[in-house]
């Protein structure tokens, strides 16, 4: 994931001259953040703000569109079973992530659960 990628808006164009890449004002300027909060996280519901360290990489490039697909580890599926309301995976059906517009599903060929947009 890029470090200053925009994980709050999606749809609009980014900005031009965004506050925190201007030159700095010294020493007595009231704000003194490095990062817009804006490339810290985002919120995730309930109004609570999610850092970027503590967001899945895979799930947040499915919800970017930058990829289609992604093969889950062990430590991804335990991340949506404790951060989605989902009881368990099942191998016989795909199941999907409330209101992202993905789901889960198990390959057999490749012997893994697979996170996939739903188009």
């Amino acid at each position: 994931m890029n470090e200053f990628e925009d994980l709050q808006q999606q749809k609009q164009d980014k900005a031009k001259s965004p506050w925190h890449r201007k030159e700095a004002r010294g020493g007595d300027a009231m704000n003194q953040h490095q990062v817009a909060k804006r490339y810290q996280g985002r919120y995730t519901g309930d109004g609570e703000f999610t850092y970027s360290g503590e967001l899945n990489n895979k799930i947040e490039l499915l919800r970017s569109k930058q990829s289609d697909i992604q093969i889950l580890s062990d430590v991804d599926v335990q991340h949506i079973l404790k951060n989605y309301p989902i009881d368990e995976l099942p191998k016989d059906k795909p199941k999907g992530l409330s209101n992202t517009g993905m789901f889960v599903y198990w390959d057999r060929l490749k012997d893994r659960y697979i996170l996939k947009r739903d188009e």
